[in-house]
């Protein structure tokens, strides 16, 4: 019963939103502005899976991520819209131990941020709900870490702290497509929902934010790393901070 209620409410939705489209494009609302939660919902995503890595033990961590579009339509099938977009995330941990007859207290965060602008081009085969979207923009990826060990001799009481900070950025020429259907509830504009799915990629610009954090390293303690961080971060950039799967679930107006 339950599957048949959802299947049926899907259905409607689809059907208003096609029904509510059939207007002459002289008659057509031809802008449009959207809220996307999509970046939200990976956001806190980030934010659990970093505290079920951490088992809550001296670990926390939280992530957000918003969207913002303005669409304007050109023709009955052809519209061009500009998107604004940001994804963060942090995690930090604290330990506190006696070593030695001194007690030390260590803390280490990292916290990763990405924006991107971007220009999208969409195609309405029909002239109604369902488009076809291309895009390309410029995005930007950020990461800072930040490091604090403060230690006291028991029995001195002599106090010595270490900090260590680094932070790294690196430029993309950004890439992508989706699919999307854009569901008004109104005979000619008014409120308006939009799912969509697609794939992104980011070219990077210089040197990637792995390198950069590993040349740092080796300046400041003579320690080679590898490639290792280029890896690790090469990986969080193409799929979740830059590029990757992506879904969108806006909602806005239509006027």
């Amino acid at each position: 019963m339950t599957k048949k209620f959802v299947m049926a409410s899907v259905l409607a939705v689809l059907t208003a939103g096609v029904v509510f489209s059939q207007t002459d494009f002289a008659e057509m609302a031809k802008n449009t502005i959207t809220v996307d939660v999509g970046p939200t919902i990976i956001g806190v995503g980030i934010g659990v899976a970093g505290d079920m890595l951490g088992g809550g033990e001296g670990l926390s961590s939280s992530g957000f991520g918003i969207g913002a579009q303005y669409e304007r339509q050109i023709t009955q099938k052809f519209s061009a819209a500009l998107r604004f977009a940001y994804l963060g995330g942090g995690v930090g941990m604290s330990d506190s131990s006696d070593q030695g007859g001194a007690n030390i207290n260590t803390s280490l965060g990292i916290n990763m941020s990405s924006f991107s602008i971007e220009g999208h081009a969409r195609f309405y085969p029909w002239g109604r709900t369902f488009f076809l979207d291309g895009m390309l923009g410029y995005a930007n990826m950020g990461v800072k870490f930040s490091g604090n060990m403060f230690g006291t001799d028991e029995l001195s009481g002599h106090k010595e702290e270490v900090s260590a900070n680094m932070d790294a950025s690196q430029g993309f020429f950004k890439m992508g497509a989706k699919i999307g259907w854009r569901i008004s509830f109104g005979k000619n504009g008014g409120f308006t929902f939009e799912p969509a799915f697609g794939y992104s990629y980011g070219i990077g610009i210089g040197d990637s934010v792995g390198v950069q954090l590993s040349k740092q390293i080796n300046n400041s303690s003579g320690v080679d790393i590898g490639d290792s961080f280029d890896q690790i971060f090469n990986l969080i950039q193409n799929f979740i901070f830059i590029g990757g799967p992506r879904m969108t679930l806006a909602f806005g107006w239509r006027f």
